[in-house]
C-alpha cells in the first residue's frame, strides 16, 4: 500500500473556518483510523463540515458553542448533530480529526444544560 499524502486545508484568513481533510492523491476520503473509526466518505465529509460551518455561525452569533437540542440553523438539526458528536465520542467512534476540529472551536463535551432546553 502507498503512502498517502495528507492535506489539512486551512481557510483564508478573511472566511470563517472552514475544515477540509483530504487525500490529495487518492479519489476518496484520507484513511485515517487512528482511533478504529472507518474513513468516511466524500459526502459524510461534506455534510460534516457544513454542520461544523453551521455550529461556527452558531458559535459567531452566540458566543459559545453549547447548542440546545432541538435548535434548528438553517434548516438544519444543529442540535441533534452535536448531540450525535458528544455520543460519537463516548462511544470512541469520532474520528481524531473531527475531534480536534471540536476542541480548538471550544466545544464543550460535557454540557448536558442545552440539551435539555
Amino acid at each position: 500500500m502507498a503512502t498517502k499524502n495528507i492535506k489539512n486545508v486551512q481557510p483564508a484568513p478573511d472566511k470563517q473556518l472552514s475544515c477540509c481533510y483530504y487525500d490529495i492523491r487518492a479519489k476518496g476520503p484520507s484513511d485515517d483510523v487512528s482511533n478504529g473509526t472507518a474513513p468516511q466518505s466524500n459526502s459524510q465529509n461534506r455534510i460534516w463540515d457544513e454542520n461544523f460551518e453551521l455550529l461556527m455561525q452558531f458559535k459567531t452569533k452566540n458566543g459559545h458553542c453549547d447548542v440546545p437540542r432541538w435548535h434548528i440553523e438553517q434548516g438544519k438539526s444543529l442540535g441533534v448533530w452535536v448531540r450525535n458528536q458528544k455520543t460519537k465520542k463516548r462511544k470512541n467512534m469520532l474520528e481524531q480529526r473531527r475531534e480536534d476540529l471540536l476542541k480548538q472551536a471550544g466545544f464543550e463535551w460535557n454540557t448536558r444544560k442545552a440539551e435539555n432546553r
